[in-house]
This record gives C-alpha cells, structure tokens and sequence, in this order.
C-alpha cells in the first residue's frame, strides 16, 4: 500500500522473508501439514546486500538469513535494539570456494552480520556484525583465519547496499558510522526532579485548535526565525564516512554528520565520490534530490579532523543516491537522475570533470528515460561512452557529441541488466561482446562492433536474477554468478563462463528442502467482458482431482498483476507474512494466485467482475470444490476482500489483515494520505466533496448489510492505517448479527512478516482454524 516512504522500505524486506519446506508425500496419502517452526529456519539471500565474487573466480561471499532468532519490531521501528536495519537483522557471513565447493559461516553466532565484501586480491573479507553489541567494522584474513576488529567506529547503514568499499591497494576500507552524541545526565536529572511541578495545561487533554488559527502562528514564528532553514543545513545528520586502515588498525573520519548515502571509489585510488540526501526536493513530493562532492583519499591516516568541503554538483535527482559511476580513467563521474513516488526526474544522463567541475547533459535531446532506481549508467573501456539500459534497450551514450544509438533496437526482447563487476565500472567485455540478461530469463551475447545478438542460454523452468544485487563478475577469469530458482527449488548461486555452456550450481543454502513435494501448479487463464486475457497460478495439493477437488483460497490484491509471472519463482513468491502456499496446500487446500488489474478510478467497482471469472476458471480444472472458497488479502489486499464480501456471496469465510473498511474516516484520518484516496490506490479521483458518491459507494461498511460471509479482521494496534478502520467494520457486522471476529495484536505494525514469532505463530494458528471451520 502506498501510503509512506516506509512502505517502500517493507516491500525491500518483504522480498527477505520467502519461507517455505514441507514433507514428502505418496499420492494418495495426507499430507503432513506445515510447521511454522520449519518455516523459520528456510535460509535466504538478506535483501539488496550483493553477492560478491573474488577476482580469480574461486571465492564467493553472500550473506543469508532466517527467522529462527527474530524478535519482531516495535512499532514502526526499523532498527534493532543493537542498531542494525530490520533488512540485515540476523544474517550470516559465508563463503564458498567456488572449485572444490568447500564452503563456510564465519559468524554462526554472532547476532546480525551483513555486507561482506572482498579485498582486491581476494585475500580478506570486511564485513559488519553486531557482535560486540554494536554494529562495528570487521575484516577477516582467509588465509591466517584471523578477525581485524575496528570497533573504535560504530556502523549504521540503512540499506543493504550500503556496503564497506575497499581502495585498489587493498589497503584502506571506507564505510559508514554514526556519531554518538553523550548522554546529559545533569540535563536528565533536572527534568526528573522537575516533573511534578503542576503543568500550565491539563494532562488529560490535547487541544486541537482552529487550522487557521493554527498555520498563522507557524508563519509569525517562520518570520521572526527567517523563515525556511538555511539551505546549507540540508543534508546533515550524525552519519559519518570513515576510513579503516588495515595495515595499522586506526581509524579516521573523512566527512562527519551529514546524510551519506553511497561512496565510490577512483578506479586509481586517489578519489571517493559521495552522494549525501538532501531529503525530498518539495514538501509534496516524494522525489529525492543529492549533493555529490569528490573527496581525495588520504595516503595516511592523520587525527586531523575533517574540514568543510563543497559539492562539486548540487540536488542531483535520484532515487536512492546509487547511481553513479567512475570512469576508467578516473576523469569523470556519471549518474543518471530518477526519482521514486513522486518523481520529477527526467532520466538523463549526466557527466562531471572531476577536475574541472564542468557537468554536461549528455541526452537532453532524447526522450527517452534512462534512470534506473538500482543501476548506474555503465562506461566503455576506452572511457568515451556510457551504457544505460532504459525501458528493455540498451543506449550508448558517447561523451564527445556523437550520436546516441540503441544497440538492441531490432531485438525483440527486453533487456534486463548487463553482467559487470559489483566494484567494477565497465561491463564484462570478451572480444567486444557483452553479456546481457533479458526479463524472459535468457543469457545473450551482444557485440558491441556490429551489434548482432546470440542466444547462450535459456531454462523455460527457472528465474534468473541478475540484478546489481544478485550477480558479480569475476575479472581475471569472465565467469560470472548469479541467483536462480524455480517453483520447487529456492535461490541458489550459479556460475557460468562466458560461453554459458555449462551453468553450475554453486550453494545450497537450503539442502533439507530437497526432498519435499511443494504440490503442483497451473497457469489460469481467463477473459473478462472487455475482452482482456487475465493470467493466474492456481497451487494444487498432489492429490487434488476430479474425484476429490480441494477446497480453494484466493489471495486477493486488487491491482497487482503479477503473480502470473511467479509461476518459476519459489513460493510463487509468497512468503511467510503473506498467503504461503506451503501453509495452506499442506492443509489439503488449493491456493489461487490470481493477477487483478482493475482500473485506476473507481476500482472497487470492478473488483468481483475481475476476480470472479478468474475463480470459475479455477473450477473449470474439475479439481476446486466450487462450494469450498475462502479469500484472503493483506493490506490493500484486505480492503480488497472487504469489499469483495460485499459484492459476492460466493466465499465461505474470508480474512482481512490490515485492511480499510471506511474510505470517508480514512480520508479524515492522519493515518491515510488525501493523495492515496484522491489519485493513489482507492481511485477517488478527486476529494470528499467533489465526490461524496464515490467515496460511500467504494466504502465496504456501507453494504455490509450484503455480506453473508464469515470473517475474521486482524489489525496491529501500531498499524499506520487506523485501527478504527477495522473496528468499524466489526461494529458494523456485530450490529447486523453477522459472523465476524476482530483481532488486535499489542505492539504490533502494518505488516505481520514484522511481528515477533510467537504472535506470528497465533496469528496462523488463528487464520487456519477459520477457513477450517467454513470450508472443511
């Protein structure tokens, strides 16, 4: 649901949690249901932390994670009590040797550790872990097994790719730490002493007063402090970029409080490009804006304390400030601009003189947008062109005014990344051809001389993620690793050379799932009046047939039109804070996936028109009992089923998790965002009063009076979306004597995948018995 930026931030750590095993069956036999306790130990790839391969191909480092030891945040909190970022929490260090699969957890016990990365000879790892209490820098030596600890700096990183970069000499690594302010204890001492002193105003009341009366006040006080903030003040926070030496175990600061985002390293050692966030460019908008400044590296460290520098470009327009990338021969930076939300960015490319401070914008004449939130615009090797990839084609970009050229302008398909070092400032080129990764999960090989394009390899039956997170190139050899998984096998690294003859699996992160049958799958298809063709999975377990159809549960997300493309991904890309299959197919029940496109105003309209063809499609398999549905939606998936029950009569028992019952109290609310009714998600298409119809006719507590079916309402009581919006629905269904039970889970946010164990644990428990008692 897109009402905050920390939503977004969900979606990056809901991609973490995919948990999934079973027990092998015989046809005809019951399946053994599900445990959650084994869910709990499925071992992932930690989100948006890349993997990372030696130079010479022969280690790689990665980083995983379960939820064995997860305690569940508090509120909406993202950070551990040790201070680690709830995406990196209680992962763990291994590296594999990519010849003789000898393979090793360097922090088995060690709380949260994330990040590793590789020394330039492949010789030591640094990494992050929390193993002292605080999130501290550490490089382990491979060859002696020994643990340098820098624990003078604490760490605190926000994304996983917020990684330790080292210098080209090896010598140096470069990362993120946070001031400590001290504790002021007089300070704390007098308001402890003072705090029964009688208050000017009641305790037991919050006035809010008149708006205007209100907004006058802040501009008298906006006038008489000069109004805005000093613009200078942007960008500052008590993030620091440190620098560790190695050789002689100190530590120095190179820029201290500001609002690092990325560090990049000169191809020759003599350079670091920071990015720092400046926040968003307008109040009403969500688009991210950076100053870039180029610092030089020092060749020893000093206790000189850092010194005020200037940005070299100013509210740079990007996304997460990662875009950008050196030149080979160290004489420029390039970005490309992009925004998230409410972007303004128009997807140039851009360019800097490191020496001269000249920036020049290399695409102003082509309407085309390059940005791309992950990806920086990558350099040919003589470092007169860049490479960006942009709505499935690849431009080349050439820095003296010559043309731009869409290399891959008579491929057919869509092309997704081009495998190149994670440290690395060009693609993998072998004889002038690259190595590109298109959506249908195909390796190609482009020639960059006369741009022809050769098939390599391709699996009809797996997914191949390529991304700057999940693939690294190893230089001296031109192998290259990346993840791949199908429905019935998780995530794995692969290697493959440069031919892609012969791809081989690297890991097995999760060797007890071998052995489990995870039920069976099928592609839906149906045709709704407007004559559109809409896909869905349809997840059966291994005995359902015609002589015993399966009660059937739908998971309901009104909008998402993807779940057809996880028919190769494990899980179906479900997970445990969400419908997992393995949950409920073990059960004896067929789990649909269906895609839901409805349109963008007034979507509540159309939900049962969308959805329904697409369950009777189900049915017509002859292996759904058409009289056993249930339905099930999180989020706006919850509103979904909300208003789902109020249009249909057809599911037996339903389930909403943090779901939205009433559009006109959330539209008044300060837990809902006007945008997100007006032009977002509900489709409104305009405010309260220019459309009251539209907002009660889209509002599921005003026909419940049409609902006959049973369900069961789960809010967290630190939910951004107010838990007044499931208790009205409650109210609404207890009122007219229908069957409903509400539940509201203490110290508990938005999105239950956050929840600690053991309320997750209930929480199943409770979802389980529900659709038992109506559907078995």
């Amino acid at each position: 649901m897109n009402f905050k930026v920390i939503v977004s931030i969900y979606f990056g750590i809901f991609l973490c949690f995919v948990f999934f095993t079973s027990t092998t069956i015989s046809v005809g036999e019951e399946m053994t249901p599900l445990k959650l306790d084994d869910l709990l130990k499925y071992n992932t790839f930690v989100g948006r932390v890349p993997i990372d391969i030696t130079s010479d191909g022969n280690w790689i480092a990665y980083n995983t994670q379960n939820r064995e030891q997860y305690e569940g945040g508090g509120g909406n909190s993202v950070y551990s009590k040790t201070g680690v970022m709830i995406e990196m929490a209680y992962g763990k260090i291994w590296v594999t040797n990519t010849r003789t699969g000898e393979h090793r957890n360097l922090t088995p016990d060690w709380g949260s550790s994330w990040a590793p990365r590789w020394s330039p000879d492949g010789k030591r790892l640094a990494f992050y872990t929390d193993r002292t209490g605080k999130p501290h820098l550490y490089v382990w030596n491979r060859e002696s097994d020994d643990m340098q600890k820098f624990e003078s700096a604490t760490v605190q990183t926000f994304f996983g790719f917020e990684v330790p970069k080292w210098t080209p000499d090896g010598r140096f690594v470069l990362f993120k730490s946070i001031t400590e302010y001290p504790v002021d204890n007089e300070s704390i001492q007098d308001k402890t002493q003072n705090s029964s002193k009688p208050s000017s105003k009641p305790s037991f009341v919050v006035v809010w007063d008149w708006p205007k009366k209100q907004r006058q006040k802040r501009e008298d006080e906006s006038t008489q402090e000069n109004a805005q903030p000093k613009e200078e003040e942007r960008g500052r926070s008590n993030k620091n970029l440190a620098i560790a030496d190695t050789k002689t175990g100190k530590t120095m600061l190179l820029m201290k409080e500001y609002n690092i985002r990325s560090c990049d390293i000169a191809p020759n050692g003599e350079y670091v490009a920071v990015t720092v966030g400046l926040g968003s460019e307008t109040p009403d908008t969500q688009q991210q804006i950076y100053d870039l400044y180029i610092l030089p590296l020092p060749k020893e460290l000093s206790e000189t304390s850092p010194t005020e520098i200037e940005p070299i470009a100013r509210k740079i327009r990007l996304a997460y400030g990662i875009t950008v990338n050196w030149s080979p021969d160290s004489k420029h930076v390039a970005w490309t601009t992009d925004g998230e939300g409410g972007k303004l960015a128009s997807g140039n490319a851009y360019v800097v003189n490191v020496e001269t401070g000249t920036i020049r914008n290399l695409t102003k004449d082509l309407d085309v947008d390059l940005g791309r939130s992950y990806k920086p615009p990558l350099w040919t090797a003589d470092s007169d062109a860049l490479l960006c990839i942009a709505q499935g084609e690849i431009w080349k970009v050439p820095l003296n005014g010559d043309a731009i050229r869409n290399l891959t302008e008579n491929f057919a398909l869509s092309a997704h990344d081009v495998f190149y070092p994670s440290e690395g400032y060009t693609p993998l080129t072998v004889d002038n051809n690259i190595i590109i990764n298109t959506y249908d999960h195909g390796f190609y090989r482009l020639d960059l001389m006369d741009e022809t394009i050769t098939l390599l390899y391709k699996d009809e039956h797996r997914n191949v993620h390529a991304g700057r997170f999940h693939q690294d190139v190893a230089e001296e050899t031109g192998e290259f690793v990346y993840v791949m998984e199908n429905s019935q096998e998780p995530k794995n690294i692969w290697m493959s050379d440069i031919t892609s003859e012969s791809p081989r699996q690297i890991t097995d992160i999760n060797p007890h799932l071998e052995a489990i049958d995870f039920g069976k799958s099928e592609r839906i298809e149906w045709t709704l009046e407007d004559g559109h063709t809409v896909k869905g999975i349809l997840v059966l377990p291994p005995n359902a047939s015609e002589q015993d159809p399966a009660p059937m549960i739908v998971n309901a997300y009104a909008g998402g039109t993807h779940s057809s493309s996880q028919i190769n991904t494990f899980a179906f890309g479900e997970n445990i804070g969400g419908a997992h299959p393995g949950m409920f197919v073990s059960r004896g029940y067929a789990l649909f996936l269906p895609d839901f496109p409805v349109p963008k105003n007034e979507p509540s309209k159309h939900f049962s028109s969308v959805l329904l063809p697409g369950v009777d499609a189900a049915i017509a398999t002859k292996k759904v009992d058409t009289e056993r549905l249930g339905v099930i939606g999180h989020s706006f998936g919850g509103y979904t089923v909300n208003v789902l029950i109020t249009q249909t009569t057809r599911f037996k028992a339903a389930v909403a998790a943090a779901s939205i019952g009433n559009l006109i109290s959330g539209y008044l609310s300060s837990g809902l965002s006007v945008g997100w009714h007006e032009t977002g998600q509900a489709g409104m298409g305009g405010s309260l009063w220019e459309f009251p119809q539209r907002y009660i006719d889209g509002s599921p507590v005003f026909h419940l009076d049409k609902v006959e079916t049973p369900l069961l309402l789960i809010h967290g009581d630190q939910d951004f979306i107010p838990f007044e919006q499931a208790q009205e629905m409650f109210m609404g269904l207890a009122n007219l004597q229908k069957e409903v039970v509400l539940l509201k889970y203490k110290e508990a946010d938005h999105w239950h995948g956050f929840w600690s164990n053991e309320k997750l644990a209930d929480y199943w428990e409770r979802v389980l018995k529900w659709f038992d008692e109506y559907l078995k």
